[in-house]
């Protein structure tokens, strides 16, 4: 049972940072994006991750043709996953913060 587990944790881990990594950050005109523009589009994709999850569960406890299980729980994983990357990176973000609020002291 666990051998069946670790195909599908290797998928949702590939399909959050495949996510995150696959964005074009840098926009069309060739100009350094912000931070807040960076961010904001963390939030915006852990946002949609969390809305698929739902559509997902939604579709199953409608009973729709095609949607399993496993399905759901895959999207409900990779919405967890993609929340806890950006916590952490909102920690470290934080945390670098304060280090540098510190040496100013």
């Amino acid at each position: 049972m666990i051998d069946g587990i670790s195909p599908d944790m290797s998928r949702i881990m590939e399909g959050a940072l495949g996510r995150v990594e696959s964005h074009n950050v840098l926009p069309d005109d060739g100009s350094t994006p912000s931070f807040q523009d960076l961010f904001s589009r963390l939030i915006q994709d852990v946002d949609q991750a969390q809305k698929n999850a739902d559509v997902s569960i939604q579709h199953l406890a409608s009973g729709e043709p095609g949607t399993t299980i496993q399905d759901v729980v895959l999207k409900l994983e990779e919405a967890d996953i993609t929340f806890r990357l950006m916590k952490e990176i909102r920690d470290k973000l934080l945390s670098a913060y304060q280090e540098i609020a510190n040496m100013q002291v």
